[in-house]
């Protein structure tokens, strides 16, 4: 900063040098005595000094204030892309929405034309994927939301998983899918709300793929993990790393149209927010297991 100081007065002191100059060929050649020339030069040279302080002191203030307005455009400039980015993001998922909101409405029009058997528990089952979709459009957008709070307290895990199997039920029943679980009453320290979404995308999911099979839910109070496994189709190794991305729904999620491919990219934001750890694994064919790790001490 004092070099850029000194290059931006270096016109006054050239001018200052020169006077000094023409003062000492005067007092030469009219042979004046020197003792006051050099007095004048130290006065001169002393104002100027503390005129250039006073100059060094603007010139610090400025370029801090340079300094500052850059660094204001820069966070401006990173709140315009984030904005532009959360938008693109907002309008690529409800565009997903709206097309898989679009599947269960058609449907249940199309039940309601027809006399057919059992067309009660079926529209029944299409509310509760509009439901499903629903909560998670407004999970997408809390969970965008930086500041989102969570609330932590101890809840056991029958109350966690039970209201999600009788939320269920219909489809259960109907795909002929068994459903083994054990009233479990140990707790665990979570928040509720959040969790409860995580839980209910991971069975969603196993409902999904686990058609006609069976579903088991089981909790391991020594290690603190929920374990959601199925006996379904399975997930490949190629698709395996990428279950959790946004939008992507594999081979499976393209036989399934029901499939957007957000339920398990908001699964993975959750736990990141809880510190819920969630591990999956998987065999074609086979079953896919999904682990939720609590925090094992509570």
């Amino acid at each position: 900063m004092l070099k850029a100081f000194i290059k931006s007065i270096r016109h006054q002191m050239m001018i200052v040098a020169l006077f000094l100059l023409l003062f000492l060929v005067i007092f030469f050649l009219f042979n004046l005595p020197f003792n006051a020339f050099f007095l004048g030069m130290a006065i001169i040279l002393f104002i100027m000094i503390i005129f250039w302080l006073i100059q060094l002191s603007g010139f610090q203030e400025a370029v801090s204030l340079k300094e500052e307005v850059a660094d204001l455009e820069d966070e401006l400039q990173r709140v315009k892309n984030e904005q532009a980015a959360y938008q693109v993001n907002v309008e690529n998922y409800f565009l997903t929405w709206v097309h898989q909101m679009k599947t269960p409405i058609t449907a249940s029009k199309l039940l309601l034309e027809r006399n057919e058997d059992n067309v009660v528990n079926r529209v029944r089952q299409e509310i509760i994927q509009i439901d499903n979709y629903t909560s998670l459009a407004l999970s997408y957008l809390k969970l965008m939301n930086q500041e989102t709070d969570m609330s932590f307290s101890k809840v056991t895990i029958n109350d966690l998983v039970k209201p999600l199997i009788m939320k269920y039920s219909i489809q259960f029943i109907d795909q002929k899918t068994n459903i083994h679980y054990t009233r479990c009453e140990d707790e665990v320290l979570t928040d509720v709300q959040w969790c409860t979404i995580m839980i209910e995308q991971i069975l969603n999911n196993a409902l999904k793929y686990a058609r006609g099979k069976d579903i088991w839910i089981t909790f391991n109070n020594e290690n603190q993990v929920l374990s959601i496994r199925d006996n379904g189709v399975g997930i490949s190794k190629a698709d395996l790393p990428k279950i959790f991305d946004k939008g992507y729904s594999g081979y499976n999620g393209r036989l399934h149209q029901h499939s957007s491919g957000i339920g398990l990219f908001i699964v993975k934001h959750i736990s990141a927010h809880l510190h819920h750890k969630v591990e999956v694994s998987s065999t074609l064919n086979e079953g896919t297991t999904f682990d939720i790790h609590f925090p094992e001490n509570n």
